[in-house]
């Protein structure tokens, strides 16, 4: 796997791709917009990179630093939400929009991202939730969840989410579960509250 390439900008190709050459070989190298607006032609570049392997194709993603790695990986790991969708929504809103759509549950910051709709949106507030602590948030931020019970409480989230019920009528729920309990007590409670 190719970790990170350093070398000299051969071609910039709006708006998320750029041919940086190492050595006399070019690699195609997919980028957020807010990096390519910011890389010219002939300059020395060195990128932090992620490599997706398919059957058919080798791509590799490119970012300035690790950080901005790690918000690909982790944004590609929620259901739904392939590489070109996380170089998307990471070309389209800053870490702190992110970070403030997934932490206050607020979907149609989300839904303005080329490709997101409603249930993707969802389902990114809440996988994404158990996850910004891995990225260096801690547990003040608004509505996140942190370590093994934020994992738990995502899962809770997604599974009444899969049932039909609206953000509102979650939230409101999740809160009252007693945080001792198993996801399958959890969810139980919860159809039990929803349900009275």
């Amino acid at each position: 796997m190719i970790g990170s390439l350093r070398g000299v900008v051969d071609q910039v190709s709006p708006p998320n791709s750029l041919i940086v050459d190492v050595a006399g070989v070019g690699y195609l190298v997919h980028c957020p917009t807010d990096l390519l607006s910011r890389t010219r032609v002939g300059a020395e570049l060195k990128l932090t990179v992620s490599t997706s392997v398919r059957e058919d194709a080798i791509t590799l993603y490119g970012f300035e630093n690790a950080h901005d790695k790690n918000w690909f990986e982790a944004l590609r790991t929620a259901q739904g939400v392939g590489p070109s969708l996380a170089l998307s929504i990471l070309s389209s809103m800053s870490r702190a929009e992110l970070v403030q759509a997934i932490s206050s549950n607020d979907s149609a910051l989300l839904k303005r991202v080329p490709g997101v709709g409603p249930k993707t949106a969802l389902r990114l507030i809440v996988e994404m939730q158990g996850r910004l602590v891995q990225l260096g948030f801690d547990g003040d931020i608004a509505g996140s969840p942190t370590g093994e019970a934020g994992s738990v409480v995502a899962d809770l989230r997604l599974a009444l989410l899969s049932l039909g019920y609206s953000q509102d009528q979650i939230r409101g729920v999740v809160e009252k579960v007693p945080a001792e309990f198993t996801l399958e007590e959890m969810v139980k409670y919860c159809l039990k509250e929803l349900s009275a």
